[in-house]
């Protein structure tokens, strides 16, 4: 099964806030410039196959995301691309065109440079589970529309959100004519829902050093069990308190 990993943004800690969603607890999953090229030359000394998660093929021994579509994403492809790689780039629609994310035609360009434009929800909801059956198929099938009318071709991936996945959700996302859906747990056993794939992804934080990215695709069972208990424990803290947990966050800035 492929290793997955999760980036966001990409931008020099003092412009943290003018790429993809802002405030510190989004600030905590955007690597430097440097850091980032770091990532990807580890990765790339590993010597796994790096490649694209799609319906009805073989996948990859490791595949990269971003979400949010945040401004730096031409940037981040243009890095891949210069390694031979392509990416997936998880969009928030009712962000597209204004400032700090991507416009229409640079997700465009994202497409045509072969990576895939998916849906990371139309507004990003901070707790996808708790929102009702009516609002959860807006959020996803008005995303798909939108992608469609940008693309010429409707999306067939989708991210959750905040890694706030559940049986709702899920379903909501097959039901919106998605195929592949891709969750925040860093696990590597992929599920079916219906015609739906399931795939985790491990989690990639600013403090998160070169070697442990690498580790986590070289497939070191100890680099990815520390990942996966510490996901189980933030899972937990925002289900118990939800509001302890965010403040908690905001305190310790982008550490995490």
């Amino acid at each position: 099964m492929p290793v997955i990993l999760i980036y966001h943004d990409v931008a020099q800690s003092v412009q943290r806030d003018a790429h993809g969603r802002p405030g510190p607890l989004a600030a905590g999953y955007k690597l430097e410039p440097s850091l980032f090229r770091a990532h990807l030359d580890a990765i790339g000394r590993v010597g796994t196959e790096v490649g694209i998660v799609a319906p009805g093929r073989r996948p990859p021994a490791a595949a990269l995301t971003f979400d949010d579509g945040g401004q730096s994403a031409p940037e981040i492809a243009a890095e891949l691309e210069g390694r031979g790689w392509r990416g997936h780039f998880f969009v928030i629609t009712d962000r597209i065109g204004t400032p700090g994310f991507v416009d229409a035609e640079e997700v465009r360009e994202l497409a045509r440079r072969g990576h895939v434009v998916g849906s990371h929800s139309h507004s990003h909801p901070s707790y996808m589970s708790r929102i009702n059956e009516t609002d959860l198929d807006h959020e996803w099938r008005r995303s798909r529309e939108l992608l469609a009318e940008i693309l010429g071709e409707a999306p067939r991936h989708a991210a959750v959100p905040g890694g706030d996945v559940s049986q709702a959700v899920t379903h909501a996302v097959e039901r919106a004519g998605y195929e592949i859906l891709m969750t925040s747990d860093p696990i590597l056993k992929v599920q079916r829902v219906g015609s739906l794939q399931v795939f985790g992804r491990f989690p990639i934080w600013a403090s998160t050093s070169a070697e442990t990215a690498a580790a986590y695709v070289a497939g070191r069972r100890s680099a990815q069990a520390r990942v996966a208990l510490a996901w189980r424990l933030k899972r937990l803290a925002k289900k118990i308190s939800p509001g302890a947990y965010e403040r908690l966050r905001r305190a310790r800035g982008p550490r995490d």
